[in-house]
């Protein structure tokens, strides 16, 4: 039946196949389902989730048959796609994952949540012509929200970050001019707060990190780095989620963005020198300085006790605290947050975008054209990678841990 199956997709069949590899697969216990993976170890299509196990794995649900799918689409325009049984598409990716509203342009970056149900971008300007936006997504209707925000400050100027808190209820949005920093509450979308305001010296530059802490009870925002002068001090801004009140704010140089440990009683990042800073919250005092010589040092993530940070850079990720070690990487660190099992990153280079674990291990791997371009958010938790894709236009989710169970 491989044999078969690869000659169909061999045979530009490679939809029709897969979907009756699923099938098959839908009775097998799980030593006959990581068998028949290790026989399609050579299988170089595509191995989406079909619709229907999404709908379990929704609920909790966990099934062998799973393992053979790394990821799902999220939104598809499959229009865009050439198609010889558009039915036969709807009902493998289910219609929640079929759209007929473009969008796909200019994405600075992606944010999601743990279930991901909601999928949150935010577009930069075009010239003259409109002002940035930001896109949300409802992966459980199939629905694009862009309407209900564009009527509370959907324009925010020139959208550079955005953020889903960890349970999934609220969005965030860091962008130059206008609004700086934007807060909403889904479902709605239901806007809380807008922090354009905020007197800390930031109101001409605008902001271009925005991040949760663990509990999502509070936001961690970095002011724009200047594009000719990376010496010049940006503020690093700590508020209430619910309620963009400032809790501690600090001017100073930084290096990258910002991050907070579960609690928010810890604040991480690279400062001056390349100095490695943790603030106690809400005091502000320095509790530890750590030096790193990774060079372009700049992603950060912390344990959740906030007593280690992982740094990612140039060639790899550094361990600083009470853990240390090092785990050389390929390319440059994009993106890195902390596991159940640790740290994971994703790192570009010339011809491939990986994410690696703590251990060095690649648990997803994907050539590329220009990986330096690519859009891409871990979930809390790391558990998914999701990506989008402008033509055809997708949203990705890439599972890491496929044999996670409910």
């Amino acid at each position: 039946m491989i044999e078969q199956w690869q000659a169909m997709a061999d045979d530009g069949r490679e939809f029709e196949s897969w979907d009756e590899i699923t099938r098959h697969a839908e009775d097998l216990p799980e030593d006959e389902v990581r068998a028949l993976i290790e026989d399609l170890a050579g299988w170089s299509g595509r191995r989406p989730m079909p619709y229907r196990w999404w709908e379990r794995r929704s609920r909790g649900e966990w099934a062998p048959c799973f393992l053979l799918a790394d990821h799902r689409v999220l939104y598809g325009d499959f229009e865009m796609r050439e198609m010889e049984d558009p039915d036969a598409y709807e009902e493998f990716y289910g219609t929640s994952a079929v759209g007929d509203e473009g969008f796909l342009s200019g994405f600075n970056a992606i944010g999601t949540g743990p279930d991901l149900r909601w999928t949150a971008l935010v577009s930069e300007a075009e010239g003259n012509s409109s002002s940035g936006g930001l896109e949300v997504f409802d992966a459980e209707t199939g629905a694009w929200e862009t309407d209900g925000v564009q009527e509370d400050d959907h324009y925010i100027g020139w959208g550079e970050d955005v953020a889903v808190s960890p349970d999934g209820s609220l969005l965030a949005t860091a962008g130059r001019f206008d609004r700086q920093v934007i807060v909403w509450r889904v479902p709605g979308p239901e806007r809380l707060w807008a922090a354009g305001s905020w007197r800390t010296g930031a109101e001409g530059a605008g902001y271009s990190h925005i991040g949760f802490s663990g509990d999502g009870r509070l936001i961690v925002a970095v002011s724009s780095a200047s594009p000719w002068d990376g010496t010049v001090e940006r503020n690093v801004v700590v508020a209430g989620a619910e309620t963009g009140d400032v809790m501690f704010t600090t001017a100073t140089v930084v290096a990258g963005g910002a991050v907070l440990d579960h609690s928010g009683s810890r604040l991480a990042f690279v400062g001056p020198d390349g100095d490695v800073l943790i603030h106690r919250l809400p005091d502000g005092e320095v509790v530890a300085r750590h030096r790193t010589a990774l060079p372009g040092a700049g992603a950060l993530a912390l344990s959740p006790e906030g007593d280690t940070v992982a740094v990612g850079g140039d060639g790899g990720v550094e361990l600083l605290g009470r853990s240390t070690g090092r785990v050389p990487a390929e390319g440059t660190c994009q993106a890195i947050t902390w596991s159940p099992d640790g740290p994971r990153a994703l790192f570009t280079s010339e011809e491939a975008a990986t994410v690696i674990d703590g251990q060095g291990r690649a648990l997803w791997t994907r050539p590329m054209e220009d990986p330096s371009l690519l859009v891409a958010a871990f979930t809390p938790g790391g558990h998914t990678l999701v990506t989008i894709e402008t033509y055809p236009a997708e949203i990705t989710a890439w599972f890491l841990d496929r044999d996670l169970r409910g």
